[in-house]
């Protein structure tokens, strides 16, 4: 059954390129997840508002490009 957030099945077989997709996907995913952070210690602490958003857009962005080169290398 299609998912809205995962629309293909995930697969065993993908294969090197596949491999080296999920990779990159997920070490772009825990980059992401490490500048939220930073930007949610920014903004707490109250030093740059800015530099908080811009982090914030940066992790967001960070976080589509790493999905979608998942995407294009293991077709998931």
């Amino acid at each position: 059954m299609p998912n809205l957030f995962w629309p293909r099945a995930l697969s065993p077989d993908v294969g090197t390129p596949g491999v080296i997709g999920r990779t990159i996907h997920w070490l772009g995913v825990m980059l992401a997840a490490a500048f939220l952070v930073t930007a949610m210690g920014f903004a707490a602490d109250g030093w740059s508002m800015s530099d908080a958003i811009w982090l914030t857009v940066i992790a967001v962005v960070m976080a589509f490009a790493a999905r979608g080169v998942r995407y294009l290398l293991a077709r998931e």
